[in-house]
Parts: C-alpha cells; sequence; structure tokens
C-alpha cells in the first residue's frame, strides 16, 4: 500500500496522506496530491520525452510521477527518472521551478539541460515503450493531434515560459 502526502495549493504538506488509487480519498478545497514533472533539454533545443506504455495510456508524457509520503518534490523525480529511464541524474544540476495546480495533483516542475545518449536509456516497460528527442514544433504537432497528457503539455507551456525557451 502506497501512502501519498496531502498538500495544499502553496505546495505545503497538510500532515494528511491518502492510499495511492483509492477512489474514494477524500480532499477539502484546496487540497491535492503532488507529482513531480521533469523537462529535460539537450544540447540541440530538443526535449526527452517519452511514450508510456499501453498499461499507463500509451500518451506522450515527460518523465514524472507521484510524490510518495514523505519524499521530497526533487527526490522524487531523481526517482523517477532513474526508475523510469535508468539515467541517474543525482549529481545533475536540477532547477526547481515551482509547482502548478491542474486538476487534483498539484504539479512540481522541473529542468534540466542536459545530452542524454538514447542508447545509455534503460526502459522500464511497464511504464515507458519508448523515449526519443523532439522539438518544440514536434511536441506541440502532439498536443494538436491529442497524443499528449494535457497536464504534460499544460507544464511544459510553463516551464517555456519560465525559462523563455
Amino acid at each position: 500500500m502506497e501512502l501519498l502526502d496531502v498538500y495544499d495549493e502553496n505546495g505545503n504538506i497538510t500532515g494528511k496522506t491518502v492510499v495511492r488509487g483509492d477512489k474514494n480519498a477524500k480532499f477539502d478545497v484546496g487540497e491535492h496530491i503532488a507529482v513531480g514533472i521533469i523537462v529535460i533539454e539537450n544540447s540541440k533545443h530538443q526535449f526527452l520525452i517519452q511514450k508510456t506504455s499501453k498499461q499507463k495510456d500509451g500518451l506522450y508524457a515527460f518523465t514524472g510521477g507521484h510524490i510518495d509520503h514523505g519524499e521530497t518534490p526533487i527526490s522524487t523525480i531523481k526517482r523517477e527518472v532513474l526508475e523510469e529511464i535508468g539515467i541517474d541524474i543525482s549529481n545533475d544540476n536540477v532547477e526547481e521551478l515551482g509547482h502548478i495546480v491542474y486538476g487534483i495533483p498539484l504539479r512540481f516542475m522541473f529542468y534540466l539541460k542536459k545530452d542524454i545518449d538514447i542508447n545509455d536509456v534503460k526502459l522500464q516497460k511497464d511504464e515507458v515503450d519508448s523515449v526519443s528527442y523532439m522539438s518544440i514544433d514536434e511536441i506541440n504537432r502532439l498536443e494538436e493531434n491529442g497524443e499528449m497528457r494535457d497536464s504534460h503539455v499544460v507544464v511544459f507551456k510553463k516551464i517555456m515560459d519560465l525559462k523563455r525557451l
């Protein structure tokens, strides 16, 4: 049984927890579970994007996941990158760019400038089918075609704005 901390709209832990996946979990106004999402950009101004497994929804997304009870957002994103694509970013300069509210999950946003060789990626097959680098135009086409998770589009656009990319 995985527990998730409940956050307020300011990104603070409330002290409450819920069981991950509990469809009957009750949230008061302004309460959220939290996820972390990272946008990784290479030196060619392309972004590492993954096609999620069919079990997950088969859509394109950036790497990320739920923040477990007792975890920090930054430790979560480092864990998720290692788990999902087999890349250790624990010593990299990952930038935390705040959070946005989009539905029940509060989304903590991260950015990393790093050249990752696709051949070094080791996929967590039950979560990720493939990874590739894409340009902003290619990501916009995924959005237009409904092939990318809406929440990840929102996070990507916010990060692009914050980073002025």
